[in-house]
């Protein structure tokens, strides 16, 4: 449901997103959780605003979040953001500034490697 989780479930490949499903439920958090898996690898995979995803309401009511991915070496993470919902035409511009600072943190942390 968040934005962080759905972001590193982005970018697993089919295999290694089948898996971790196998083993997690998604739970009903709010009445905007997504709860079906083939729904969820849907919008993933159709992401307008890919690689960032966003939580609009999903995990908790009230916030929305945007996140993206980011790596060190084969180590998959995520960096995100979350705002009040009423907030939420910031979400745009602050997903254009989280790229680039995820791109940055990305190469910061191949370099200590």
């Amino acid at each position: 449901a968040t934005a962080l989780g759905k972001s590193v479930l982005r970018e697993l490949d089919d295999e290694a997103r089948k898996d971790y499903l196998s083993r997690h439920h998604l739970a009903d958090l709010t009445p905007r959780t997504i709860t079906s898996a083939p729904e969820l690898l849907r919008q993933l995979d159709a992401s307008p605003v890919a690689p960032a995803v966003t939580d609009l309401e999903e995990y908790a009511l009230g916030t929305v979040c945007v996140a993206v991915p980011v790596y060190s070496g084969d180590i998959l993470g995520s960096l995100g953001v979350s705002l009040p919902a009423d907030r939420l035409p910031r979400l745009e511009q602050v997903r254009e500034r989280l790229l680039p600072t995820a791109d940055r943190v990305t190469r910061g942390l191949s370099l200590t490697m």
